[in-house]
């Protein structure tokens, strides 16, 4: 009963998140119309993943598209090494190499994840994660210090379709700008192509806070992941990069 309770309130917490963040966008709107603050972004990644007992390793080629997918925002190479105590933790080191238009950065972050699978035995068919993770964006210029919050729900409907939802925040602090920089929202689902290979298939839904105004995206976000092997002691977090 206190897991169907849970699931409750967390699924009512993200409706009223969401109807929230509508309104706040479409008051924000009409108060200044002439500004265009929305824009189509597109997200392209290629993944591989491997597990060894009590550690899952990833590493990703990530391209974001802006500007309406007409120009390059940034391109990254990413790297986890999650070690896994317990059936409901994750702890979890990474290091981002980023390049974008006008510099390039690097990022080293460090987080936990609680995990609960819901049912026994076969019938776990559902996962929520919690993540909680602080990062440094950095270059000789500056140093950016960073914590997010994102919470996953994973919904395994067959062995190949799993159907998913996700929302977060980044809260930012620097020198140029302290505050909650990036509100996001995501439905989608992975298909379990084969063995070893799946794809995600979702779409993001962000505020963006440059100090000054809230800007709106839509993110299609389409990865292929390549599972070299799945060699878990427990059953990894199934999460998407943030």
């Amino acid at each position: 009963m206190d897991i169907q309770y849970l699931l409750i309130f967390y699924k009512k917490i993200i409706r009223l998140t969401l109807l929230l963040v509508w309104l706040f966008a479409f008051i924000t709107h009409a108060q200044e119309p002439e500004v265009d603050r929305w824009d189509n972004q597109l997200f392209l990644g290629n993944k591989f993943s491997a597990g060894m007992g009590s550690w899952r390793f990833s590493g990703e080629l990530q391209v974001r598209l802006k500007d309406n997918t007409q120009a390059l925002d940034r391109w990254f190479i990413e790297t986890i090494a999650s070690y896994m105590p317990s059936e409901h933790w994750e702890i979890a080191p990474e290091y981002r190499f980023t390049i974008k238009s006008d510099h390039v950065e690097h990022r080293v972050s460090f987080g936990a994840i609680w995990k609960h699978e819901f049912g026994k035995g076969e019938t776990k068919k559902s996962q929520l994660s919690n993540q909680i993770k602080w990062q440094g964006d950095m270059n000789k210029e500056f140093f950016n210090n960073g914590l997010r919050y994102v919470i996953y729900y994973n919904y395994t409907l067959n062995h190949r379709i799993i159907p998913n939802a996700a929302g977060g925040l980044l809260y930012r602090w620097s020198e140029a700008f302290t505050g909650v920089q990036y509100i996001r929202f995501a439905a989608g689902f992975a298909i379990m192509l084969d063995e070893k290979h799946s794809l995600n298939l979702t779409y993001w839904l962000g505020m963006a806070n440059d100090g000054h105004l809230w800007t709106f995206q839509g993110m299609p976000f389409i990865q292929l992941i390549f599972h070299l092997n799945k060699n878990y002691k427990y059953v990894p977090a199934k999460f998407i990069s943030f």
